[in-house]
């Protein structure tokens, strides 16, 4: 419910994505670009809408009259959303990290954004930043190499700066298409630099509707597909009816299934889908809003259809969405923020709205925050059927000194409401008073900036919890320079725009506050139980009579009203600021007058300026009726025409439109401000009397008609007023954003905008272009949704900068698809834009490389040997230094003796990401295993000596316990048992220590810490672990191992001895990544992802512990002595995994098994040492070892692959004992 979500809303998705972070892209040498990520998530839909088929390859021949109005606005006014002050006076260190991940987090969905516009958005997009990759961000050179003009070039450059402040092509405020000036042949030549600008152009011109107009005028507008209009939120299905879509809602409605999240597939088959974003593609069971209930047969109208749910909807952005979120929780401020992101980043990765609605609920609960954020899909104002979110999330700052003028106006609240026109029973039992803050933004992802936020949109919350309104200071005071002002009279201009900016600030506090904080609706909240007295209903203002409807179980305020809610409550919320904005009470709390009514002083000045920025409002309004369609295009100015026509129905002249002319150019908006409180303000009561009780008792008929008939544009105001209002158009103003900045360890906020000269170029610079790896400190600016052009490396963790790095949607399919970005596999030049894959051909035989180089790497698979070949090894250039020598280190360690490496600390982390060293995985690898002494050694890395074991927690009592979130499950352990658990579980599950910053001082009981580990793993290990300690003998212990004594250093005490009264554990982990070989040169990608996810169910079939390691039979091989020597300490040679699973969002299958160690073992494989096998295990207790396998394998049977399928497969094993009772 953002109150004046206008900025850009109504835009397609490919226009959304604009906000101005972008702009920067757009203009000098040193521009920068704000991109989010790219592929599609969940099997990407194709657009096939059978009216913008016809127009893709074809010029459309649309009157050039009517494409004037859906031309770019030339020059666009650009304005500079002011923060850097206010983030500069943020001193605290975590505050700012909180501030960046969450900005992180909201512009990961920026692709998001832009698919909900339309299916050419996000082409469009690309084609922009190829388009500033081609040229460095020096225009002028582009334009001289393509032989493009200045003003072609101007043309260009304004287009792409609305694309990106709309964050698509289609207004974020009126949802009409917009299209550049310059001709489609010029647009062609520019972008003929290069051959990927060129690709690029034509992708983007083929895709949905096109860059240009398209020949059916109804596809400029967003809405019902069956209408002709274009929408994304019904992906390839040209042909579902807005029946069909109302059918599919009302069932889920009786289900309690919310449909923010969510988009409507029909199939080919006439059954439908119902896409749910989320980070995962199978979230479990107890995750998932309706459980295990995934499809049904459809009854009614859609009597023999089914309906399914298709979970991973946007699964690459909802992953990084959720993976920000993680990161802001480790600097959150305080617990309601930590659960808050808790349930976040839990939504984000399962679908589950109901998660979403439980950190709504939280932050409601987080008052007066020094940061305040929200993000998800809130708004429902461009879905036709006004059900279905967009994406956005923002950032901001609180204004301490505003926000205590907004204060008193919520303790005043109670006291506001009896003046509103309708009684108790239409309100709420009890005002819950919200936190309302004056807010300064920092970053704001979505297709347009409000000037107000009250939020959440959940009714029960609202009622129950309360809600929370927000001002947007710096939003509301942007302002462009010069910026005309049609319609208003000579004589009032001056009062006009003297007091406009604090009225609308009056206005917009009440809207929010006043407007959308009250109102109760009327429900059957179960079966037979009523919110108001049902025997005794009621009686309704607006018809004397008792109520007679009101809203069923699962039903819901936007569910009923459907498609015209949006606009109705925000038609609503206005009113009720005309209203109360004439109480004298409510302006001097906003610092106007003494409270008394003045209507000549300064009071009076102010609402006489609210009234007429309404009027005025309402007039412009028509430039988002659309006349051929007879459709509104934007919720908003839908509502303010009608409270224009609402003051020109109040009688007696109180507002007139005035003009002498035929063609209305001199026409003119008379309000006589001495009418206000005697016709205007009964007026628009009237008015809000019945929207409101329509309203609260769901009766929308009544509602309906009533809309319906205020907003109604007939002839006289769809013909002459329009043209008179879109030739005196004034630009909507794009934001430029700032952004988050990491410089060396401190963050700041910057950006530079240079000013803007006539020919509208934005001239916005950045300090250093993010050509280089952000593992060296690097001053960034982000003035804009443009950033990198070259794929950068990141440490671990997150870029140094909040705007999210760009990765084509090709070449970052999805993690099943290819391989590692730093594969040899990847061939990087300098001049890149995004380090795309090779051409599938490239991964088979090439008769430019020895063969025999890569048998000596793989080892094959039985039965026949099959030789993989690779590309050439990856070329870093300009993206990191040239790395050492890997072979002639790698020699160096092969050649030394094991003893000597003992007492050196080798890397106890995971294992690395493959292909970082070297050009084959061998060479990768060696030099990891090289560490223990050798590729034939049985230990290949093992922590020997170093600091106290990551267990060490301090202070923290025996009997504390510590409660961990896994993927959404919780775990609540003691130390004591925390600590029995082997130290490679313990670096995976804090791989930055136990606590974390700002728990440093002592654990604090109740925390919960989000870690991103397998649950069902961790509560097999635990089962097993407290098993096997209830099996220890209660005798009491040896002398050798008394309470409280460490392992000694003698070993030669026999096991048996040792473990007498303790019980050994062996834990074997394996990591097994794999690496799918296309199976044809031709194949898709949407195929590839299916054939790799049929490979991963292969190999995860595939259980055996051993049956990896069984290729070499030769007697003394480093396989066979490991068999041996597990198979000796308590395993089986035919053993299967405990647990074996695949990673979400990964080409990656965890295994691990459990063993009790063996106390009568006799013999050892240490030829003459006296130590034997219990003891030769018993080295590895808190000393985690590794040994990594890479080999070539073909699996059959997988479907839809003929023949034998190719997979590289890596094998990391992990070797280490845990001992129960010894510390």
């Amino acid at each position: 419910m953002r109150l004046y979500r206008a900025c850009l809303r109504r835009i397609s998705p490919e226009h959304r994505f604009i906000t101005l972070r972008w702009l920067p892209l757009l203009t000098g040498p040193q521009q920068l670009v704000r991109f989010g990520s790219t592929s599609p998530a969940i099997k990407p839909v194709p657009f096939s809408n059978s009216n913008v088929s016809s127009v893709l390859f074809q010029t459309a021949r649309m009157d050039e009259k009517i494409k004037q109005h859906y031309l770019a606005d030339s020059p666009p006014s650009v304005v500079k959303l002011e923060i850097k002050s206010h983030f500069d006076n943020l001193k605290d260190g975590k505050s700012r990290k909180y501030a960046h991940y969450m900005s992180r987090a909201a512009f990961e969905g920026t692709r998001i954004t832009l698919r909900q516009v339309s299916p050419e958005a996000e082409p469009i997009y690309d084609l922009i930043l190829v388009l500033y990759q081609a040229c460095g961000g020096d225009w002028n050179s582009l334009a001289q190499k393509t032989n493009v003009s200045a003003e072609d070039l101007r043309f260009f450059l304004e287009y792409a700066a609305q694309f990106l402040g709309n964050c698509g092509n289609y207004k974020g405020f009126g949802d009409s298409k917009f299209i550049p000036r310059l001709s489609e042949s010029s647009f062609q030549a520019l972008a003929a630099a290069t051959p990927e600008t060129q690709a690029a152009y034509e992708k983007a011109a083929k895709a949905g509707g096109g860059i240009y107009e398209t020949n059916e005028q109804a596809l400029m507008h967003l809405g019902y597909a069956d209408k002709g209009h274009m929408t994304t939120y019904y992906p390839d299905s040209p042909s579902i009816t807005k029946d069909e879509i109302t059918a599919v809602g009302d069932f889920l409605g009786q289900k309690d299934l919310p449909l923010e999240n969510t988009r409507l597939r029909k199939t080919s088959s006439g059954d439908y889908e119902l896409l749910i974003a989320s980070g995962s593609s199978a979230p479990s069971i107890q995750d998932r809003d309706l459980g295990d209930q995934d499809s049904w047969e459809l009854a009614g109208k859609l009597q023999g259809k089914k309906l399914r749910l298709v979970f991973g909807d946007y699964e690459k952005e909802m992953a990084k969405i959720a993976y920000n979120i993680k990161q802001a929780e480790l600097n959150a401020a305080n617990d309601n923020q930590k659960r808050m992101l808790a349930s976040y980043a839990k939504s984000f990765d399962t679908g589950s709205i109901e998660a979403f609605k439980e950190s709504q609920r939280v932050w409601v609960k987080d008052q007066k925050p020094v940061l305040e954020t929200n993000l998800g899909f809130v708004e429902t104002y461009r879905d036709p059927h006004g059900v279905r979110g967009e994406w956005e999330g923002f950032v901001a700052l609180v204004n301490m000194e505003r926000t205590r003028a907004f204060g008193k106006l919520v303790d005043s609240a109670e006291g506001m409401i009896p003046k509103l026109p309708w009684g108790r029973d239409y309100e709420k039992d009890k005002f819950l008073s919200p936190d309302f803050t004056s807010l300064e933004v920092l970053s704001f992802q979505s297709s347009g900036l409000p000037a107000g936020i009250n939020l959440p949109n959940y009714d029960d919350i609202r009622q129950n919890l309360g809600f929370k309104n927000v001002s947007l200071g710096n939003v509301l005071s942007a302002k462009a320079p010069n910026e005309p002002i049609p319609f208003i009279t000579e004589k009032d201009l001056d009062v006009f725009r003297r007091c406009r900016d604090a009225a609308f600030e009056v206005q917009v506090g009440i809207h929010e506050l006043l407007g959308h904080g009250t109102g109760k609706l009327l429900q059957e909240t179960s079966p037979g139980e009523y919110n108001f007295d049902f025997s005794n209903p009621p009686i309704s203002p607006a018809t004397n009579k008792p109520i007679s409807t009101w809203y069923k179980p699962g039903q819901t305020w936007s569910s009923v009203f459907g498609a015209i809610a949006s606009s109705y409550e925000e038609c609503r919320a206005e009113c009720v600021a005309m209203a109360l904005g004439c109480d004298f009470e409510i302006l001097q709390i906003f610092g106007f007058g003494d409270g008394n009514e003045d209507l000549a002083g300064e009071a009076g000045d102010i609402l006489f300026a609210l009234y007429l920025q309404m009027a005025r409002a309402g007039l412009v309004a028509v430039e988002f009726w659309d006349p051929k369609t007879h459709k509104w295009g934007q919720a908003h100015m839908q509502a303010r025409y009608s409270i224009l026509r609402t003051f020109l129905d109040a009688g007696d002249d109180f507002v007139r439109l005035v003009h002498q002319k035929e063609d209305l150019s001199d026409l003119e908006i008379h309000l006589d401000r001495t009418k206000i409180l005697t016709h205007g303000r009964p007026a628009v009561e009237r008015y809000l009397q019945k929207l409101h009780v329509y309203k609260s008792t769901a009766d929308v008929d009544a509602g309906q008609e009533l809309y319906d008939k205020v907003t109604y544009v007939d002839d006289w105001w769809g013909t002459k007023v329009r043209e008179v209002v879109l030739k005196n158009k004034v630009p909507r103003k794009l934001f430029v954003q700032a952004n988050t900045v990491l410089e060396g360890d401190n963050w700041f906020c910057d950006y530079i905008l240079r000013p803007l000269y006539a020919a509208a170029i934005l001239k916005t610079a950045v300090t250093r272009l993010l050509a280089t790896s952000f593992t060296t400190p690097t001053r960034f600016l982000l003035s804009s949704h443009f950033t990198t052009l070259s794929r950068p490396r990141y440490p671990a963790g997150s870029p140094a900068t909040a705007r999210p790095p760009q990765i084509d949607s090709e070449a970052e399919a999805e993690s099943h698809t290819a391989i590692p970005p730093h594969s040899p596999s990847f061939k990087v030049s300098s001049n890149s834009f995004t380090s795309r894959p090779p051409p599938f051909s490239s991964l088979f035989s090439s008769s430019t490389q020895d063969p025999n180089h890569v048998k000596t790497a793989v080892t094959v698979a039985e039965p026949a040997p099959v030789t993989f070949v690779l590309p050439p090894p990856l070329e870093e250039s300009s993206i990191a230094p040239d790395p050492p020598s890997v072979v002639a280190e790698v020699k160096t360690h092969l050649a030394a003796d094991k003893k000597e490496n003992l007492g050196k600390n080798s890397d106890d982390s995971e294992p690395p990401p493959p292909y970082t060293e070297g050009s084959s995985p061998i060479e990768s690898f060696t030099y990891v295993m090289a560490a223990a002494g050798g590729a034939s050694s049985i230990i290949t890395q093992v922590q020997q000596t170093g600091g106290p074991p990551i267990n060490t927690l301090g202070d923290i009592n025996g009997d504390e316990h510590i409660t961990l979130d896994l993927r959404g499950t919780r775990f609540t352990l003691s130390r004591d048992e925390l600590l029995t658990l082997p130290e490679f579980v313990l670096l995976s599950l804090f791989p930055n220590g136990l606590l974390p910053d700002g728990h440093m001082g002592g654990f604090h009981e109740g925390d919960v810490y989000p870690i991103d580990y397998d649950p069902t793993s961790l509560q097999y290990m635990l089962d097993f672990f407290r098993s096997v300690a209830q099996s220890i003998p209660t005798s009491a212990p040896s002398a050798s191992t008394a309470p409280g004594m460490d392992m000694p250093d003698s070993m030669q005490a026999s096991a048996r001895d040792m473990l007498q009264d303790r019980a050994g554990i062996i834990v074997l982990r394996e990591d097994l990544d794999f690496y799918t070989i296309p199976p044809r040169s031709d194949v898709g990608h949407v195929e590839m992802v299916a054939v790799k996810r049929a490979a991963g169910r292969a190999l995860l079939k595939q259980d055996g512990i051993f049956s990896g390691l069984r290729k070499s039979t030769e007697v003394g091989s480093t396989e066979q002595h490991l068999i041996e020597m597990l198979t000796a300490g308590g395993f089986d040679r035919e053993d299967q995994w405990g647990h074996r699973a695949p990673e979400p969002n990964k080409a990656v299958i965890c295994s691990l098994a459990l063993a009790k160690l063996r106390t009568d073992i006799k013999g050892d494989i240490s030829n003459n040492n006296v130590v034997g096998m219990a003891q030769k295990l018993l080295l590895f207790w808190r000393k985690p070892a590794r040994r990594c396998w890479w080999e070539g394998v073909e699996l059959e049977d997988i479907e839809g692959v003929e023949g034998k399928l190719k997979v590289w497969v890596r094998r990391v094993w992990t070797l280490e004992m845990s001992v129960i009772g010894l510390r």
